[in-house]
């Protein structure tokens, strides 16, 4: 069982700042720097003046203060669930995620109400505790999942009037309130009783949790979170693919990869893409380097017989790909132990990266289904960093718990 609440959101004043779209942000682990410079560009109280890396703490809380007294920011006077639908495109389908903002109280993982997918890294929740410990505000949400095989939360944000309408990447985004005495007894009724799986946000949710077990008063309790039915047609997971930007080449290690993977190579990275989702039963990865394109088959899969602590693994664990790309190409043949890597959803993201540094390589992988993200997860088991990439992202700026 978890406890959500209904809470009295900060929300933007749009009489103030105007178009909503102009204030909100994506999460600020996935801007990267040419998209934060139009952010900041937007608007001079665009969300991103709060959430990003180069902001410090003290000067993130002295802006939101600041826009709180000048009523830039207002809080809706009832406690209230709200609500986005989300509506966007991806490989030609379109598609509507549905979810509503609510507050969480922490948990323990150990409680096994909560329930994450990943293992996360040490210094992005610090970076996220800083900005907890000076604002007391969760301007992001740690995006969820729930189940409600009758979809009856979907059905109370259908009837429910729209407050905001706005865009975000050239996503159409719909914003209410849901406020009833009635509609809010049935969320918190058909919630209670579920497990509820952690999407994305685990940095945020471990930053929260930290930050009430150092200062554990009831106020500091609860997280922003952002809830979605994990039946949703609208929960779309995309691969994460590495970029190892280092003096190290793909050519030179080529008999290591042929211990391991039948390799060819192919013309351009839509063919490398066809031929990755043909073969990804047998675990296939898109290799880019100098210019040119391969796809890499593993041909044994007794080549990723565990090692170390992976003996405590399920099978359908030790045969994620995200595992075997670090066992066998990040560990064994680049040896790169600790050694960081770029990480995005976009090719052309890294691509470009690849081309200011002209070294290293980038591999690519396929995406995990939702039916192995559900059968690790519900087995208790944590996938390796960046295994998934929920999208798109839930828009930062539509709401804000402050405590």
């Amino acid at each position: 069982m978890v406890e959500i609440k209904p809470f009295k959101a900060y929300m933007y004043n749009t009489e103030i700042t105007g178009d909503i779209s102009s204030v909100i942000a994506p999460p600020w682990d996935v801007i990267d720097e040419q998209q934060e410079k139009k952010l900041f560009s937007s608007s001079r109280w665009n969300v991103i003046r709060l959430i990003s890396q180069k902001i410090q703490p003290s000067d993130a809380d002295r802006s939101f203060k600041e826009w709180i007294e000048k009523s830039v920011l207002v809080q809706n006077p009832l406690d209230a669930f709200y609500y986005l639908k989300h509506n966007f495109s991806y490989n030609g389908k379109n598609f509507e995620r549905k979810g509503i903002f609510a507050l969480l109280k922490i948990e323990d993982f150990k409680s096994g109400n909560i329930i994450p997918h990943e293992h996360v890294f040490e210094k992005y929740h610090t970076n996220r505790y800083k900005l907890i410990e000076k604002c007391h505000a969760n301007f992001s949400p740690v995006f969820m999942l729930y189940s409600d095989a009758g979809k009856k939360i979907e059905k109370i944000i259908e009837k429910s009037p729209v407050l905001q309408e706005g865009s975000m990447n050239g996503e159409s985004l719909r914003f209410g309130i849901i406020d009833s005495h009635q509609d809010i007894k049935s969320i918190i009724d058909i919630l209670t009783p579920c497990n509820l799986l952690i999407a994305d946000g685990h940095h945020r949710y471990q930053a929260a949790y930290r930050f009430f077990m150092d200062h554990p008063d009831e106020n500091n309790r609860y997280v922003l979170v952002f809830l979605v039915d994990l039946h949703s047609q609208g929960l779309v997971i995309l691969p994460t693919h590495r970029y190892i930007p280092y003096n190290l080449s793909f050519a030179d290690n080529l008999l290591s990869f042929e211990q391991y993977f039948s390799v060819a190579k192919v013309n351009g990275i839509k063919e490398m893409f066809e031929q990755m989702d043909r073969n990804k039963e047998k675990h296939a990865f898109g290799i880019y380097e100098k210019g040119s394109f391969y796809v890499l088959t593993l041909k044994d899969e007794k080549s990723i017989l565990p090692t170390g602590d992976a003996e405590k693994h399920s099978k359908k664990w030790l045969s994620l790909d995200n595992v075997i790309l670090k066992n066998i190409i990040l560990d064994r043949i680049f040896n790169l132990g600790e050694k960081e890597i770029l990480y995005s959803a976009y090719p052309e993201y890294l691509l470009n990266e690849y081309s200011k540094r002209n070294e290293g390589v980038i591999v690519f992988v396929n995406p995990v289904s939702k039916e192995t993200f559900l059968q690790i997860t519900m087995n208790n088991e944590k996938m390796p960093h960046k295994s998934t990439y929920f999208y798109p992202k839930v828009p930062t700026g539509f709401v804000i718990h402050r405590f």
